[in-house]
């Protein structure tokens, strides 16, 4: 099984839950969260993370990744970088 997604990081919980909010609300799209508010390197590429297997991720934020819903702004969640917000793209056996 593999995973693609993108994320966004902030640096709080409180800074997360208010960005959640906001995209909830549809005041930003995701993509333009990524740009304005993550604090996170991949957001030179919108936050995309790339295709991962179980096992590569350390622990605590792979097991947020897996958890996060497909197609929509996951709940924040904390890992060992700060807090994130995921947007999975897709699961799958394989990509080509």
């Amino acid at each position: 099984m593999l995973i693609h997604a993108s994320h966004i990081l902030q640096t709080s919980e409180k800074k997360a839950k208010r960005l959640k909010a906001r995209l909830d609300a549809g005041e930003l799209r995701f993509e333009e969260g990524v740009e304005r508010y993550s604090d996170c390197p991949s957001k030179a590429h919108q936050g995309d993370l790339g295709w991962f297997a179980p096992g590569v991720l350390p622990q605590k934020f792979e097991k947020a990744l897996w958890q996060a819903p497909l197609n929509q702004v996951s709940e924040p969640a904390e890992s060992e970088y700060g807090w994130h917000l995921f947007f999975v793209h897709a699961k799958s056996a394989a990509h080509g």
